[in-house]
This record gives C-alpha cells, sequence and structure tokens, in this order.
C-alpha cells in the first residue's frame, strides 16, 4: 500500500525519494514505488508521533523557508495544523502552528 504510512507495521513518516528527471524535475514514475524510487527503498523520515491516529491529515508541500526542501504540513487529532519544515534525511521540528482549525479553511498548507 503507498502513502507516507506503513499499513501492516507503522514505520511512522517514510520518505521516497525521486530520480532526477530529464528536464530538470523529478522522473514521477520514479515515486511509483519503493523499488522504482532514487535507492531502491523508501527510508524513515520521522518516527514517533506519526501514525494515522496521532495524524490523520498530512500534506507534502513545496519549500516554505527557501532551503530547496520540501515541507510537511499536517493536522493534529485537536484540529490543529502544524508546518513541518523538510530537511535532507529527517524532518524538522514543528515550525509553527496555525492558530485556527483546520476546517476553517479549504486546504491545509
Amino acid at each position: 500500500m503507498g502513502g507516507p504510512f506503513g499499513s501492516a507495521t507503522d514505520r511512522g513518516l517514510v520518505l521516497r525519494k525521486g530520480k532526477a528527471g530529464t528536464n530538470g524535475g523529478v522522473d514521477l514514475t520514479s515515486l511509483e514505488s519503493a523499488a522504482k524510487s532514487e535507492g531502491g527503498a523508501d527510508s524513515t523520515y520521522a518516527t514517533t508521533g506519526w501514525s494515522r491516529a496521532e495524524v490523520p491529515m498530512l500534506l507534502g508541500s513545496p519549500d516554505t523557508n527557501g532551503d530547496a526542501i520540501p515541507d510537511v504540513w499536517s493536522v493534529d487529532t485537536l484540529g490543529n495544523q502544524w508546518l513541518f519544515w523538510g530537511a535532507a534525511a529527517t524532518l524538522g521540528p514543528a515550525a509553527g502552528r496555525d492558530e485556527d482549525g483546520w476546517n476553517t479553511f479549504l486546504t491545509i498548507g
């Protein structure tokens, strides 16, 4: 099963690295499965606190802090929207929390 969370075992948040595309982007087919990705396997990106029960909504987003690495928006079980800055090998700590509940917006992030 695809997605950021493990299904049979809770692996937390995993990272799948795409291969370079021919026009400077990413080869989208390399994101299709772990075996087709850069390195041929997913890697653990964050563990504690990233189960489906703890983070029911998650959205990868373009870079928000100017370091050229995509970031992650999440919604916790209380409806708080959180921004986590991405890093090359692991997800950084929460960079901020939106004070309004996620359900007051059309999208998260």
